[in-house]
């Protein structure tokens, strides 16, 4: 891996941080939303429901965890520069 490209994954690896930790208490507001929606809709579709309550656990988590917000930035970060080729 050249020093370029690691350099602009770290950067934007410290872009998203940022940004995940100045809306963390909306991520968190959000999960608790989804959550009690998922819990009412485990009443209609079963499936829907799996899917809401695990989408709302996560951001459940990267709202209250730092450490969370960090991976999730990381893979972030990774996965948007997995396909750039150097300069």
């Amino acid at each position: 891996m050249s020093t370029r490209r690691r350099l602009a994954r770290e950067r934007l690896e410290i872009y998203l941080v940022y940004l995940i930790l100045a809306y963390q208490r909306l991520i968190l507001i959000s999960g608790l939303i989804m959550l009690a929606f998922g819990i009412a809709a485990m009443f209609t579709n079963l499936l829907v429901a799996c899917m809401m309550l695990v989408s709302a656990i996560f951001l459940l988590l990267v709202g209250a965890s730092y450490n969370v917000a960090l991976f999730t930035a990381r893979l972030a970060a990774w996965i948007g520069t997995l396909g750039r080729q150097d300069d």
